[in-house]
């Protein structure tokens, strides 16, 4: 490993890492626009620019990588004069509309501008800049050329990463300009991270354009639940509105490096606005439904399923989805428990050989994994004969949770189904969502989607993640492993006297082999891997 030394730190480093990331080591920031750790060197907006002793000319850091007894120094005279006569030429043409660019607030030019820039231009005013007309690459992303720095990140990450090459250039000098290639459509997979790339306003999400300004927004780290690979999220609420806005990647070097796919970006609109939103707890009354209060609602789910266990164990059937947490499906395989019922299953999703992109799985479901390691039947065949016992009349009452049955029916299933599942004597559908087995319960218990609860979800490589809370449930409508909680605890007092999530964990920690020694504070911000003997099980 050979040593060097940056501003007088002496440091010890890995091979191959070039001056930005040796001086990250030792918290000196280089500042830099066309440099990703994640894409080829290119080495042309030349912001990175440091003294190396020994040669004569500056260099820049992202192309220059270290080797034993190198002395880098970033903060002299020579260094600093070389990087603010690059923010100049940098910003000869870039617009002054910081104000009311999306970009601002979280944007490194600007913030490369005022840590080191001149301070000053020795232009005369703006109307001396080029202006030319924005335009859409893509139905979703906007380009602004005026904004453009060349740093080509977009062009490289659809070249190395996505390899679909859909970017590319067209024009020299200031009328240089991003352009899709004639015959493609930027349509890939993973295209809206071209503008997390962008160290400008230049490229746009066209959902959020001119919407909050950043700084009065809230984020929350948290975990994608649009399929099994679990990718790292930034969540975006604006305030004013009191919903999500925004979807941004985390990095995780463990799951999905430094990209989310489209879906998991503008999929929240689906997940939090799609249907119809439950908010009360909600009973039938004969024909109709009618409001009511948790008191009442748990009362009468919970007093029917009571009845059930004294009357005929096997007539209650129990579905759970692979979309709850672990900690909600722990609980719905204790209530089962509780009710001395075999009839309790779950779907799970395939994962297929490869992931597209080595990101998205074919496994839609965020917690296959957790459904198996809860001990919950599980797959399309334990659907299947759930289905079935309801169509023969052996299911007298059934707790669905998060789960819509007609989902797995075939359409000749589908009028018996309906009929069958109006004909129990007791029907308790939790969803944060109106599906069609909601329309036919008899008591609706208004849970939360995955934005608005805390928990964890284990992926498709058996790392346990926390998803958190970033907004609250609209109207009473609470967290779903809250409502279990509530039932449990009337069907079988101080047996489910739980606080939050991490207390249900603790538990799970204690019964579920494979979570031994796992807790909130250890999975921490990246997860952390349940043991190998879950992995030798499956």
């Amino acid at each position: 490993m050979p040593k060097l030394t940056i501003d007088g730190i002496e440091i010890e480093v890995e091979d191959g890492l070039n001056l930005i990331q040796a001086a990250s080591r030792v918290g000196i920031d280089v500042p830099h626009f066309c440099y990703h750790p994640a894409l080829s060197v290119v080495a042309q907006c030349r912001q990175c620019l440091v003294e190396v002793e020994g040669v004569p000319k500056v260099m820049p850091a992202c192309n220059t990588f270290v080797r034993e007894g190198l002395i880098v120094k970033t903060n002299t005279d020579k260094a600093i004069k070389a990087r603010k006569a690059t923010v100049e030429f940098t910003l000869i043409n870039h617009p002054l509309d910081c104000p009311i660019c999306d970009k601002g607030g979280e944007c490194p030019l600007q913030l490369t501008a005022v840590k080191h820039g001149p301070g000053a231009s020795r232009f005369e005013g703006p109307e001396q800049k080029k202006v030319r007309r924005k335009y859409y690459l893509s139905d979703r992303i906007l380009y602004d050329p005026n904004r453009c720095i060349m740093c080509t990140r977009c062009v490289r990450f659809t070249d190395e990463v996505t390899k679909t090459g859909e970017l590319g250039f067209d024009g020299r000098g200031f009328r240089k300009k991003i352009v899709v290639f004639p015959g493609k459509n930027l349509d890939n997979e993973l295209s809206g991270n071209v503008t997390d790339l962008c160290p400008v306003g230049a490229l746009l999400n066209k959902d959020n354009l001119h919407e909050e300004r950043v700084w009065y927004w809230k984020f929350t780290e948290s975990v994608c639940t649009l399929c099994s690979t679990g990718c790292n999220i930034t969540v975006g609420v604006d305030p004013r509105k009191g919903q999500v806005s925004r979807v941004r990647p985390r990095m995780n070097m463990d799951v999905n490096e430094y990209w989310i796919c489209d879906r998991g970006r503008y999929g929240f609109r689906d997940v939090q606005e799609g249907g119809v939103r439950l908010k009360d707890p909600i009973v039938r009354k004969g024909e109709g439904f009618e409001i009511s209060d948790w008191t009442d609602a748990i009362a009468i789910a919970s007093s029917g399923l009571m009845r059930a266990r004294e009357t005929s164990p096997d007539s209650v059937a129990v579905l759970a989805s692979p979309a709850l947490t672990n900690e909600e499906l722990y609980l719905i395989k204790k209530i089962s428990g509780v009710l001395k019922t075999e009839r309790i299953g779950s779907n799970i999703g395939d994962t297929g050989d490869t992931k597209l992109f080595g990101l998205i799985s074919a496994d839609p479901y965020p917690n296959s994994a957790g459904v198996k390691d809860m001990g919950i039947p599980s797959g399309p065949e334990r659907i299947e004969e759930l289905i079935k016992a309801i169509l023969n009349g052996d299911v007298k009452v059934l707790y669905a949770a998060g789960e819509d049955l007609f989902k797995f029916a075939t359409t000749a299933e589908r009028p018996r189904l309906k009929e069958a599942l109006a004909g129990l004597s007791l029907l308790i559908a939790e969803d944060y969502k109106i599906t069609e087995t909601v329309r036919l319960a008899h008591v609706i218990l208004p849970g939360a989607s995955p934005y608005e609860k805390e928990g964890t979800f284990t992926n498709d490589r058996g790392r346990v993640q926390r998803v958190r809370q970033t907004i609250p449930p609209p109207g009473t409508a609470k967290p779903d492993w809250e409502i279990l909680s509530l039932i449990g605890g009337a069907i079988e007092p101080h047996s489910f006297e739980y606080g939050a999530p991490s207390e249900i964990m603790l538990e799970i920690a204690g019964h579920v082999s494979t979570y031994s020694g796992i807790n909130y504070e250890n999975i921490g911000m990246l997860g952390t891997e349940r043991t190998r003997q879950s992995a030798a099980r499956e």
